[in-house]
């Protein structure tokens, strides 16, 4: 790779230790290279096969830089429990083989140029895996991603921002059952069908947070947040909603911030409070 801005000047001395080395973290004990943290490098290329001989290597920032695909290899770091690959270039499948690191707890490949995922069953695997965040991907092949997601036995955090889904078939939900890890949902500017979010609703009902802004939907769309008195904060925004404000809320006493700007909602405010009893914090 090309390093333009000779941020990795230090990795040309033969005669300094590695483990003091730009970006470099090492074990105490062993000396081991546990960490590479070269976000914001401006590093331009190919993500290099030498990474297989860091044996020990479990946290990897690879972010802010400018490479342009995601090797098949990186399934092969077996130790990684934290991978940051957002802020590249990349474009083309979102190798399965990320399935084979099964000790990953956060996997972050948000804002690459344009991926694609056929099948999310790769995702299964990562049964420690506790943040994930994908955008600018294309998962109309993957049809069962809300099973896969659904499912899945750890996540508490997920964000499919500017991704491009197919309608869900509610049929297809009916023998899984409901989450008990995920907390915190974004669904940011995603090609979305309304009827999907009642679902996601009526499957997942332990959230804390929830993003769904930008989707502009067309027509109306039905929503209840009923059942989830744990939700915080709820961003509704840029997504042509209509009818009345206080059929959205009602009994989420933990509300603290709610963003409804640019919809076609009407209602006032004041049923909003009272309906929360007083418990929100920031209106917007």
């Amino acid at each position: 790779f090309t390093n333009d801005f000779n941020r990795l000047a230090s990795w040309i001395s033969e005669e300094e230790e590695c483990c003091n080395w730009i970006g470099v973290g090492c074990d105490n004990t062993t000396s081991h290279v546990v960490m590479l943290d070269l976000g914001g490098m401006v590093i331009t290329g190919e993500i290099s096969s030498s990474l297989l001989e860091l044996k020990h290597l479990s946290h990897l920032n690879l972010s802010s830089n400018n490479f342009h695909k995601i090797p098949n290899f990186i399934g092969s770091l077996s130790e990684l429990t934290y991978l940051d690959l957002s802020d590249n270039s990349f474009t083309g499948i979102i190798p399965h083989q990320l399935g084979n690191l099964s000790r990953l707890f956060y996997l972050d490949l948000s804002h690459p140029q344009s991926l694609k995922s056929d099948k999310l069953e790769w995702l299964s695997h990562h049964s420690s895996l506790k943040s994930l965040k994908i955008g600018f991907t294309n998962f109309t092949k993957a049809t069962n991603w809300l099973q896969v997601i659904q499912s899945h036995p750890s996540l508490s955090e997920l964000h499919f921002d500017y991704c491009d889904f197919l309608e869900v078939d509610p049929s297809s939900l009916s023998r899984f059952n409901s989450s008990n890890s995920l907390s915190i949902l974004h669904l940011t500017s995603s090609t979305l069908q309304p009827s999907t979010f009642p679902l996601l609703l009526n499957l997942i009902q332990k959230f804390v947070e929830l993003d769904f802004s930008d989707n502009y939907f067309s027509g109306s769309i039905s929503l209840s947040f009923d059942n989830m008195p744990a939700l915080q904060r709820i961003n509704l925004r840029g997504n042509n909603l209509e009818g009345g404000i206080s059929k959205f809320l009602r009994n989420i006493c933990n509300l603290k911030e709610l963003d409804l700007r640019d919809n076609k909602l009407s209602g006032s405010l004041g049923v909003v409070f009272k309906n929360l009893s007083g418990c929100a914090r920031e209106i917007r």
